[in-house]
């Protein structure tokens, strides 16, 4: 052992001291990161894929699917781009190219039992894509209209409707357009919560293949349900239809649109007035009873109904309930509303929606549950035809909106639409404006685009589409969702202090 006088001991100690604290500052410094993230910026998307469920879906509805490249946003006038419309692999198969922006694209599957549908975007083309598909049988057994967006790849999705009662028929199908397989759970609840039903687990959907689920298979005897889609490996695209009929006739079959995320505030916009049910779902989706509150929102303003007001809905499980008495009563559907929905636990929320009458056919058409958006929307295919007519509903939950609408016509052709001259429209705080969508003559279809006054506060949008018959009117329509045109990238720049604190402790 070596003793230290007296002399020595305190100088010694305050350089080991000083040694031990450089040491332990090198260790921590080392475990910073080389990089620091500063601001983000936006950059244009540089690709985009959207998913078109199933030509022929839907009894023997025949389907046109359709897409565009809404022009005008950043990014767009890069030299190398492509985008439109092709089959999954399949024993079917078809394609349609867009070559700029503001081209559009078909694919018609009349008759034709084709694959799954993917839109793509690469890069010029990848901003401002949007795809849908829409179908009609005007005297089938099937007889109907319906349409539905193509959406994202994703790994989770909520909708809520559909049941597996006599005669009704809910089929939720699953595509993956991957070249590896994916792990999906199907979770259904019912009235009651969550329902057992083990053979939903575990589903194998192989690479860029689809997979069909029936309800009535998963969950016998279940009037109103919610579906719960989660990807356990890969990405999907999910959707649901609905087809219901009595004895021979139709009651109406159209797709279930998908819902927002679980939130303690949701809307449900494109809310048709007109004789019939509307009946309302609400999905608690915590471990907890939801708490709801109800107030409408409607052309002369927003109002709390004097009934059907407030709700309790079980944990996990589905409320129904027919709001027709408490919404603006004409038989036109002149009247169109949204309910804002606010809730002490996150909810999904959807509307199921009957039109007929006396010695008429019935006909059914959904909404879902939806949040306002500041960007720009559209929808394609919205369909040119005798006896329709096209509405679309715009509403400013919060605050005043001012918004530009334009119509990009389809007739055919590799050349780029020119858009119609922008109408501007301004709706006032807690209303909803009537707009009625028209296309210049000798067009098969067009696109109609909102693109909200910079500035303006955040707008929900949803249309309808109304073929009108002396046998009973064919009806679909469903909520916007704003374009994907641009990506938050965060900006990483060097740290020059921590590399020369990395050499020092080298050296």
């Amino acid at each position: 052992m070596i003793l230290l006088s007296r002399r020595w001991a305190a100088p010694v100690a305050v350089v080991v001291i000083a040694t031990l604290l450089i040491g332990l500052s090198l260790l921590v410094q080392q475990k910073s990161p080389a990089q620091s993230v500063g601001a983000v910026t936006r950059e244009p998307i540089g690709s985009s894929v959207l998913l078109c469920p199933e030509p022929g879906a839907g009894g023997d509805l025949g389907v046109r699917v359709t897409a565009a490249v809404v022009p005008g946003f950043a990014g767009q006038d890069a030299p190398v781009g492509s985008a439109g419309l092709i089959t999954l692999p399949g024993k079917e198969s078809a394609q349609s190219l867009i070559r700029l922006p503001g081209g559009q694209s078909q694919i018609e599957a009349f008759g034709t039992r084709l694959p799954a549908i993917r839109a793509f975007g690469e890069g010029s083309l990848a901003p401002g894509l949007v795809a849908d598909q829409w179908g009609r049988d005007p005297s089938g057994q099937g007889r109907g209209m319906a349409s539905t967006a193509c959406a994202p790849a994703a790994s989770e999705f909520w909708f809520v409707g559909g049941g597996a009662i006599a005669g009704r028929k809910t089929r939720v199908l699953l595509v993956n357009p991957d070249d590896t397989a994916a792990s999906v759970d199907v979770i259904i609840h019912g009235p009651d919560g969550v329902i057992d039903a083990p053979a939903g687990r575990g589903l194998v959907i192989p690479a860029t293949d689809r997979l069909t689920v029936q309800l009535d298979v998963l969950a016998p005897g279940i009037n109103a349900t919610a579906f719960h889609v989660i990807a356990r490996t890969g990405r999907i695209g999910a959707s649901v239809d609905d087809e219901q009929r009595s004895g021979l006739a139709s009651v109406g079959t159209d797709w279930i649109p998908q819902s927002s995320l679980p939130s303690n505030k949701v809307y449900v916009p494109g809310i048709i007035n007109g004789l019939g049910a509307r009946v309302l779902s609400i999905v608690s989706t915590s471990e907890n009873d939801a708490n709801v509150t109800v107030r409408v929102i409607s052309a002369e303003g927003t109002y709390e109904p004097a009934e059907r007001n407030s709700f309790t809905v079980t944990a996990g499980g589905v409320v129904t309930v027919d709001m027709a008495p408490a919404l603006p009563q004409t038989p036109d559907g002149s009247l169109p509303s949204t309910l804002e929905l606010t809730s002490d636990q996150p909810i999904v929320v959807g509307m199921r929606q009957f039109f007929g009458g006396k010695r008429v056919q019935d006909e059914t058409s959904f909404s879902a549950g939806a949040q306002p958006f500041t960007g720009p929307a559209a929808v394609s295919g919205l369909p040119v035809r005798p006896d329709t007519d096209i509405r679309l509903y715009l509403t400013a939950p919060d605050t005043d909106v001012e918004l530009d609408v334009v119509v990009l016509p389809f007739a055919g052709g590799k050349a780029a639409a020119t858009p119609t001259t922008p109408r501007r429209v301004s709706i006032g705080a807690g209303t909803v404006k009537n707009i009625k969508l028209e296309a210049p003559a000798g067009v098969d279809w067009f696109t109609a685009v909102i693109t909200p006054v910079e500035g303006s506060g955040p707008v929900l949008a949803a249309h309808r589409v109304r073929e009108k018959s002396r046998f009973g009117d064919l009806v679909t329509g469903y909520p916007w969702n704003p374009l994907r045109v641009e990506v938050l990238v965060p900006t990483a720049n060097q740290n020059a202090g921590v590399g020369m604190r990395r050499a020092a402790s080298a050296s």
